[in-house]
């Protein structure tokens, strides 16, 4: 009975043995390694092909299947249908329990996969962040290189300066030995200058002796200078007492006090006309610089020009200055020797002649422009027509004539324009063009110049009453007019 039940419990244990086996042994369908919706597993994770073999033939075993060649096929599955009344719960609880088995290690081997993903991850990370450490090291062991030969450089000039620095006290120290010796023979040269300075403050005394005595001689000049003044005036009151009574004809009586006579009249070359009127000149009509400046626009109107420009009754040579400073050749005339000396200090090409004659002397057609700057309200009127008329025959075609006088139109202007007693009558502009054009000559243009300063004309106010504003326009109309024509 024993030997029985040994040997059945032998043969039992051979038959799970060998059901253990076939648990082991992959189905012939069922590839060795496969993992239902998993890749391959990543390097470094253990593999659990076996427990998930074993797995899955154990399913074959969690509801008996008989083979297909079985012996007793039909017996054998009428039994098993007997029993799987029977064993049905089992079977259920049997395939559930391989399920959860199954899913566990999926789930295992699906988080040892993502362990080792994030531990290459890890490891790649390492590695980069290990290339990036050494890549700085080593720029940084390429900056300290540099900083050490930049300190080495800096070291060797700093050396190279210290040098010449020791060589400069050491120069310094010769120069302040040298300097020693100068001072000493400089101390030796002050004493003999302070003992020069003696003799010198003598000098100087006496040196301020002679200024004071000097000083004193220029008081006595200046008092002398102010008696000679007065001298001068008397002596002007004289001559024009004397000028008047040769003027009017009246008989001059001679140290015998026999009566002499006298000429009616004297000529504008006469040294004492010549230099009252240059001193009107400066007076009424204003400084050369701003004559100058007046005249110097006008030059455009000529230019180009390669014939002369006339400028008749030229006075002080403003305008043929500013005809020279544009490259212009200017010729002029004047009866005054004192406004002719002026011009010939300035080199300016003039001649001391009357207009009418001097215009006479030039050849037809020979002048490039004829200039007359407050000239025609010295003629009289029977003189404008015929100047007017030589002007323009002496003018080359093409060639322009410019005449500048007093606007007879502005009130303001006619109280100066009676200062001058040279003057024989205005002219008014618009009579002046008509002349002109008489004359033959074409595009006749007024312009007005010189207005009225501010301060004389109230700030340039245009009044509210039209009547006053009309009277101020008159009173303050500008000074001068030019009228010019081309040839």
């Amino acid at each position: 009975m024993t030997n029985d039940r040994r040997g059945d419990a032998a043969g039992l244990a051979r038959e799970l043995a060998a059901q253990l086996a076939a648990l082991a042994t992959p189905g012939p369908n069922a590839p060795p390694s496969a993992r239902p919706g998993h890749g391959p597993l990543p390097q470094g994770v253990p593999s659990l092909a076996g427990p998930r073999s074993i797995l899955e033939n154990a399913s074959r075993f969690a509801q008996p299947v008989l083979p297909a060649d079985a012996p007793f096929r039909s017996l054998k599955a009428l039994v098993l249908r007997a029993l799987r009344i029977v064993t049905r719960d089992q079977g259920v609880f049997n395939s559930a329990l391989h399920e959860a088995l199954r899913t566990a290690l999926l789930e295992i081997e699906g988080a040892l996969g993502a362990l080792a993903k994030v531990q290459q991850e890890t490891r790649a990370e390492l590695d980069e962040r290990g290339r990036a450490f050494f890549e700085r090291a080593d720029a940084q062991e390429g900056r300290l290189e540099e900083v050490r030969t930049s300190l080495f450089t800096s070291l060797g000039e700093k050396e190279s300066v210290l040098r010449d620095l020791v060589s400069r006290v050491a120069a310094e120290a010769g120069a302040r030995e040298a300097l020693g010796r100068e001072v000493t023979g400089s101390q030796a040269r002050i004493d003999l200058l302070e003992s020069r300075s003696d003799g010198v403050r003598g000098r100087l005394e006496e040196s301020t002796a002679r200024l004071d005595a000097a000083e004193a001689r220029l008081e006595k000049l200046q008092a002398d200078l102010s008696h000679a003044s007065e001298d001068l005036r008397a002596a002007r009151l004289e001559w024009t007492t004397l000028r008047t009574e040769l003027r009017s004809g009246s008989p001059l009586v001679a140290p015998d006090g026999e009566a002499v006579s006298g000429p009616e009249s004297r000529s504008a070359s006469d040294p004492i006309s010549a230099g009252l009127y240059a001193d009107f000149e400066r007076a009424f009509r204003g400084a050369e610089s701003e004559i100058r400046r007046r005249q110097d626009g006008d030059v455009a109107l000529f230019a180009g020009s390669r014939l002369p420009i006339a400028d008749l009754g030229c006075g002080r040579g403003e305008f043929l200055e500013a005809l020279r400073a544009r490259g212009l050749t200017g010729i002029g005339c004047d009866t005054n020797p004192v406004m002719i000396a002026r011009c010939r200090e300035k080199g300016l090409a003039v001649d001391e002649a009357d207009l009418f004659g001097w215009l006479r002397g030039r050849a037809v057609d020979s002048l490039g422009g004829v200039t007359a700057y407050q000239v025609v309200e010295h003629l009289p009127a029977d003189a404008l027509l015929p100047f007017v008329e030589l002007a323009v025959s002496r003018l080359a075609p093409g060639g322009r004539l410019l005449l500048e006088t007093v606007n007879a139109e502005s009130v303001y202007a006619m109280k100066w324009f009676w200062m001058d007693l040279t003057h024989v009558r205005p002219v008014p502009a618009p009579s002046l063009g008509r002349l002109m054009e008489a004359c033959g000559l074409r595009n006749v243009t007024i312009a007005y110049r010189s207005p009225v300063p501010r301060e004389e004309s109230g700030g340039g106010v245009e009044p509210s009453d039209s009547l006053v504003a009309a009277l101020a326009r008159l009173v303050f109309a500008p000074q001068d007019v030019a009228v010019t024509g081309v040839k």
